[in-house]
């Protein structure tokens, strides 16, 4: 084709489309992804039209950029004088990419395999992927053109090259709101993880229901059958804080039902009841201490001549406590069986915090007099020859306090429940649900009994019987089955909650993790890949960096004359400092040892002083007391980095961190590392003697913040580190708050935050022989909290590349006045192996150089 006719062709529309089948071999054309570019292939056409004739052809007929076979070609075009764009097609085994885009030649690859040696040879360069134009006219699967878009998006989000876009009929983005095209594609992928999270929910859900369907639920007496008689006495005022009136008045109202039921039997209305229930609160005084609610309770059972299961309120065991208990009482009296509510509820029926709380809200005093206590002891009472499980009010909620009734030997449930302040508010009908649940859960006919309703009677199979009304007397009467046989729900236990908490917290760290591979690509803190690229798993890994840090300075290093300061935090190790510190000088002769010791009760800083007046490599640090790991790990930091060291690690005193394992530590970073960490739990770690309690804690923890902060380390609460100087100048240590082992996490995460390499090696940690480990609940409170808040505060965003970090002169603290100081000199920088020790010194008065001591725990240095 002459350039006359190709001119001729490409003008026939509003962008140059001359069909790739349509023309001869000499010129192609397709167009480029974004709208209105036009890219014309061009070559010299055998007629006598060189290249840069066709070039400009090309040109006429309103082409934006050229594309050329060879890099040769490429460079003629730029010889010619021609500016356009140039995109060159080129074979990934013998092409000079790193040619090509140092002289600003575009670059295609014939698929996602080829973007390695892209990467590798050319970090940065626009790179398009060529998609062959005759899949779709043959009919190829999506799958394939598919595949290769979301490779070029995982290439470009890791960082290793810029994918212009994909070339073809069936381009990535050349056509918005197809299913593979970016925002298209994007929408596609959202309406999936909504259907997936909703749709497999709901179907899981209505499998759940459909089976629960299929379960039996027999109704059948077992043990014969008992006649049950509700007694409902109502009360003075429907709703508030004055429903249930003067003293006696609610007790008085079911005593007058209970007569009437006396006389319903006594007339032939109403079969005799083998038992009468009444609510909670039913009697409002304590009829084992006030013989008159005594009296009133001896009149109703005189009356039925069964025994009666009253709810009443009891005074004690001691001053400002009362008891929600259900007692059994015949003609003759109080029998003595009773429970008290095992769940009292705070705010309604104890005070949590009420020594703090009674000062900040002084009504609670007199509005809230008494905490109800929570009862022990078993859920089932023994009454009318059976065994019944009392549950009283919101109990019914609870899942455990309704089994160990059933647990305990019930044959049936009784629900006492006082809904008398809650008004018409649908309150009383939500109870009654759950009463009917927990029936058919255990196969127990059931009997819920209020003050002032709803008051109902069950079967095991959830079906109700008789109920009343709300805020009206009412007596029901019904036979009911007395079961032995336990259910499904109650052998199972809390093993289905469990697992559904389980499978929960497993979806939600597999979407954390998914979504993170989906948002940046795998991220890795050690690779052994030669270059970058997907790994048969379609991942991308990166290469160890050879361009310049964040800091301006090189990754690569020799590993000579390093400095290097071991520090170790002490208080009361007395037990063990002395063989600690003597592994570590033996195993590392050339790396110097800093005890920051917290003013020890048990004479550590003595034996500290004496070490270092025996070895010049050994220094001390005097803090006033104890302060925090966080706070003693940051006065090393500073003593370190005003002393010149280059390398700064931390280890703890107790002989858990091995020191002859620090060199494996300092050779990682001779690799290119600037943050090593000893982990236990990465291939090859190991941890010795801790209990399964301390082993569930570690890795639970590192777990839950590998899920909250997406940071890809398997041991970010390990205390075994190693820190090159700049990682720490890089952070202001004063603003530091993090104590316990969240400080371990604070500077793993700041660190791989600000775009510094972090690596783990195994190590084996060894438990303690000697003294006590330093962990404790408000260690672990705050290490959840503090994580959950960066998670929060950050945005759970990764590693960015850091601005270039300028020189930080580490201050000397302000003199802070009773403190002990180090008083030797620091080893000068350019005599690292005449250090003088550093030696205790106990004048008064003397300056130390450490941060104001903050009252906290202080914990092991690993979780």
């Amino acid at each position: 084709m002459t350039p006359a006719a190709l001119q001729q062709t490409a003008t026939t529309g509003p962008t140059l489309t001359v069909d790739v089948t349509a023309v001869t071999a000499n010129v192609r054309a397709i167009r480029r992804l974004t709208a209105g570019e036009v890219m014309a292939v061009v070559k010299s056409d055998g007629f006598g039209h060189g290249l840069a004739d066709v070039a400009r052809a090309a040109l006429a007929g309103g082409a934006t950029r050229f594309g050329v076979t060879s890099l040769e070609e490429a460079y003629a075009l730029r010889d010619a004088g021609f500016t356009q764009p140039v995109l060159s097609w080129l074979n990934p085994v013998d092409s000079d990419f790193g040619g090509a885009a140092r002289a600003g030649v575009e670059i295609a690859v014939p698929g996602d395999a080829h973007l390695r040696a892209v990467a590798r040879q050319a970090p940065g360069a626009r790179v398009h992927l060529q998609l062959d134009t005759g899949m779709a006219r043959d009919g190829a699967p999506p799958e394939q053109w598919e595949s290769l878009c979301h490779t070029a998006r995982r290439a470009e989000r890791a960082g290793f090259v810029r994918v212009v876009g994909v070339m073809g009929h069936l381009a990535c983005a050349a056509e918005p709101g197809h299913p593979a095209n970016g925002r298209g594609r994007e929408l596609f992928d959202w309406g999936v993880r909504v259907a997936l999270g909703a749709g497999l929910p709901a179907a899981g859900i209505t499998a759940l229901a459909l089976a629960g369907l299929a379960v039996p639920l027999p109704t059948d007496a077992q043990e014969g059958s008992l006649r049950v008689a509700a007694i409902q006495g109502n009360v003075p005022e429907p709703g508030g804080y004055d429903a249930l009136g003067e003293k006696f008045q609610v007790t008085r109202n079911h005593v007058d039902q209970t007569l009437k039921l006396a006389a319903d039997v006594a007339a032939g209305r109403v079969p005799a009841p083998d038992l009468v229930v009444w609510p909670e609160n039913s009697s409002d005084v304590d009829p084992l201490r006030d013989p008159r609610a005594a009296a009133l309770l001896d009149e109703a059972a005189a009356a039925v001549g069964v025994p009666i299961l009253v709810g009443a309120v009891l005074d004690g065991p001691g001053e400002g406590h009362v008891s929600n208990a259900g007692l059994i009482w015949t003609t003759d009296g109080f029998t003595g069986d009773m429970y008290v509510k095992h769940r009292p509820v705070p705010f309604a029926e104890y005070l949590p915090g009420r020594d703090v709380l009674e000062k900040i809200i002084t009504r609670f005093a007199t509005e809230m007099p008494n905490d109800f206590v929570h009862g022990t002891g078993p859920a089932a009472l023994p009454a009318a020859g059976t065994m019944i499980g009392d549950v009283i009010c919101f109990e019914v909620a609870y899942d455990g306090n309704v089994r160990a009734s059933v647990d305990d030997g019930a044959r049936l449930l009784v629900v006492q429940t006082n809904n008398a302040s809650f008004g018409r508010n649908g309150e009383s009908q939500q109870q009654l649900a759950m009463t009917r649940i927990r029936a058919v859960e255990h196969g127990r006919a059931t009997i819920q009994v209020s003050t002032s309703g709803q008051s109902a009677i069950i079967t095991p199979d959830g079906t109700v019987l008789a109920q009343t009304g709300l805020y009206e007397p009412g007596i029901l009467s019904a036979d009911l089955p007395l079961r032995t046989a336990r259910t499904l729900a109650d052998r199972v236990g809390v093993i289905p909650e469990a697992v559904a908490v389980a499978l929960g917290l497993a979806a939600m760290m597999g979407g954390t993790i998914l979504g993170r591979r989906r948002r940046a690509g795998a991220e890795t803190t050690e690779t052994g890949a030669t270059g970058p690229g997907p790994d048969h798993h379609g991942r991308w890994e990166r290469t160890p960096p050879t361009s310049p840090r964040p800091d301006g300075r090189r990754s690569e290093r020799n590993g000579v004359d390093h400095r290097v300061v071991v520090c170790v935090p002490t208080y009361n190790e007395r037990e063990n400092l002395t063989r600690t510190a003597h592994r570590l000088r033996e195993a590392n002769p050339t790396v110097d040892l800093l005890v920051i010791d917290d003013n020890s009760p048990d004479g550590t800083g003595e034996i500290a002083d004496e070490l270092a007046r025996e070895d010049p490599r050994i220094h001390v640090l005097h803090r006033a007391g104890k302060s925090g790991l966080g706070s003693a790990y940051i006065a090393g930091f500073s003593w370190a980095l005003r002393h010149g060291y280059d390398v700064i690690v931390e280890m703890d005193a107790d002989g858990s961190h091995q020191p002859e394992q620090l060199p494996r530590l300092l050779t990682r970073l001779d690799a290119g590392a600037d943050l090593v960490i000893g982990s236990r739990w990465v291939p090859g770690g190991q941890v010795h003697n801790w209990p399964r309690r301390r082993l569930v804690l570690s890795r639970g923890a590192n777990a839950y913040v590998r899920a909250a902060l997406r940071i890809p380390l398997r041991d970010a609460t390990a205390g075994y580190r190693a820190y090159r100087a700049e990682v720490l100048r890089a952070r202001d240590l004063d603003k530091i708050q993090s104590q316990g082992y969240c400080f371990q996490v604070d500077l793993a995460w700041t660190a791989w935050r600000h775009g510094f390499s972090v690596a783990e090696v195994p190590i084996t940690f060894v438990e303690r022989e000697r003294g006590s480990s330093k962990m404790s609940r408000s260690i672990i409170i705050e290490a959840f909290w503090r994580t959950a808040l960066w998670a929060l505060t950050s945005g759970r965003s990764g590693p960015a590349p850091r601005p270039a970090a300028t020189p930080i002169t580490v201050p000397a603290p302000a003199p802070e006045p009773a403190l002990v100081a180090a008083t030797g000199p620091a080893t000068p920088q350019a005599q690292p192996t005449t250090s003088s020790p550093s030696v205790a010194s106990t004048a008064p008065g003397s300056t130390a150089t450490l941060d104001t001591p903050i009252q906290q725990q202080r914990a092991t240095g690993d979780s």
